[in-house]
């Protein structure tokens, strides 16, 4: 049942926190091109910031990746808060089918407390590494396989293939398959929906997981509140203190932001206080009890450490413990970088001084590997057409202008990267949104898959002597680095 948990809105001032401050921290990460998707504040009672970056709503579907991890722990504790397991219970209890002959005999000393806190005593990724490139092995069975390299619950290592047994132990300590527990236990109590995939296999993989932004933030809320939801108590709350407290140092010890601050249980351990649910592309949640707030960050970044570090320095680091006098100036600052945040191209303005001379021309192009024949633009209205012809085919596309998208049945040019690591599932691979502008005499289009975590950017640069066109080898993703560009000329 959901128990509905009403979530007010307030400003931030109220809250103790300045509206420019949120606008320079939003303004900072514009500044340096980083890919936000969304950005939450939520602070005694009250969200007091709340936006997402066009085309994404607070509503769109999106990726987790490491993140999901804070999920399956607190389907953990759920099952041990039930009786069904312990933190002291021995996995090879639970895995007797998936144990080798020759089993190391340091395995059947690791408890449910040693995988939860990342100290299993296997300093190795190389199951889930193997599991990666052949996604139809066991890799439960992969994991019993893999050398031991210490007693367990002696060192931290973060092992990537520990949420896997994780989800195999609640499944097996309840006798409920995951999906009817999540749902059992988080997704209707709290009103949120929690997507992931099964595998070639029909194995859970819990690196495939989709939430949209509101419903991380509603799962944040619910470890900010140690369990309790809706009026109630979901769970003992001590667990979920327990879970977000520090349990184990992590090797680290320079200064400042970074995961050498500790971690506590499936979460990690903030240098400034609280804890955190961290995930691959800058998926952060941060939980931070003392100032009664969580903060959610999505993006497709692999800068997230800057992200942290710049919420610290413009937004925590200058809180107030008491409501702040409203600042309409302020306020009017925080709207237009609101407005900022969206993914259309930055710096540029909706009409050139190109658009007449190449208007409505067709561009040919000798054989290329894109199979691109033809290109032809239609400029001067709300939106920019641009019709192109590959492999015979002609397709005609609508780009927005002054920073609105266009919606467009196909992709751009190139189909979307829907590999494992940028793969938004559930929405359409083949839907996409379009914006562009001017920039001297470039025209850039920016084409952003729905289902498809990173963009593509396209240049085209109008001459004298015709027409090159910058097409990028592959994806601006966060999860890997970007891969440059090619060039096609007429």
């Amino acid at each position: 049942m959901n128990m509905v948990q009403e979530i007010i809105v307030g400003s931030p001032e109220a809250s103790g926190i300045a509206s420019r401050n949120i606008a320079n921290y939003l303004n900072r990460l514009r500044e340096m091109d980083y890919d936000l998707h969304s950005f939450q504040i939520y602070r005694d009672g009250r969200k007091v910031f709340g936006e997402a970056a066009s085309p994404y709503t607070l509503e769109s579907p999106h990726r987790l990746l490491s993140a999901a991890k804070g999920i399956i722990g607190a389907l953990v504790l759920f099952a041990i808060d039930e009786g069904k397991l312990s933190f002291e219970s021995h996995i090879v209890d639970y895995f007797e089918d998936k144990l080798p002959k020759d089993l190391d005999e340091r395995f059947k000393r690791i408890t449910v407390y040693d995988l939860m806190t990342m100290q299993c005593g296997q300093e190795s990724d190389a199951a889930f590494i193997r599991f990666l490139e052949n996604p139809e092995d066991d890799l439960c069975a992969g994991f019993f396989r893999t050398p031991m390299d210490c007693e367990p619950g002696k060192r931290f290592y973060y092992n990537n293939a520990v949420p896997h047994l994780l989800f195999f132990l609640v499944e097996r300590s309840t006798g409920k398959d995951i999906k009817t527990y999540m749902d059992e236990k988080l997704c209707r109590p709290l009103g949120i929906r929690i997507e992931a995939q099964y595998n070639a296999v029909g194995v859970y993989d819990p690196v495939t997981t989709v939430l949209s932004a509101e419903d991380f933030l509603k799962l944040s809320l619910w470890y900010l509140q140690k369990g309790r939801w809706g009026g109630r108590w979901l769970i003992d709350p001590k667990l979920v203190e327990m879970a977000c407290t520090r349990q184990v140092w992590t090797g680290e010890s320079r200064p400042g932001y970074h995961n050498g601050k500790g971690y506590c249980m499936q979460l990690w351990k903030n240098a400034f206080g609280g804890c955190r649910m961290d995930g691959g592309g800058g998926q952060i949640a941060l939980i931070l009890p003392e100032e009664n707030m969580t903060a959610v960050i999505m993006g497709n970044e692999s800068r997230a450490e800057q992200a942290i570090q710049l919420f610290y320095d413009e937004i925590f680091s200058k809180m107030s413990g008491r409501p702040l006098e409203e600042d309409p100036e302020g306020a009017g600052m925080l709207a237009k970088a609101a407005a900022d945040m969206s993914r259309a191209p930055y710096g540029v303005t909706p009409h050139g001084n190109k658009e007449s001379d190449f208007s409505g021309k067709t561009v040919c192009f000798a054989e290329n590997k894109w199979g691109i024949g033809q290109i032809r633009f239609s400029f001067g209205g709300p939106e920019t057409s641009v019709h192109v012809q590959a492999g015979g085919i002609w397709r005609e596309y609508q780009i927005g202008l002054g920073g609105k998208w266009k919606k467009s049945g196909c992709p751009f040019i190139l189909p979307p990267d829907t590999s494992i690591q940028n793969r938004i599932y559930g929405p359409d691979p083949m839907e996409c949104f379009l914006s562009g502008g001017w920039s001297g005499n470039r025209f850039v289009v920016v084409c952003k898959s729905a289902a498809s975590m990173g963009e593509y950017k396209f240049v085209f640069l109008f001459e004298e002597n015709g027409l090159k066109v910058q097409i990028p080898n592959g994806i601006s993703a966060g999860m890997k680095q970007d891969m440059g560009m090619s060039y096609l000329e007429s």
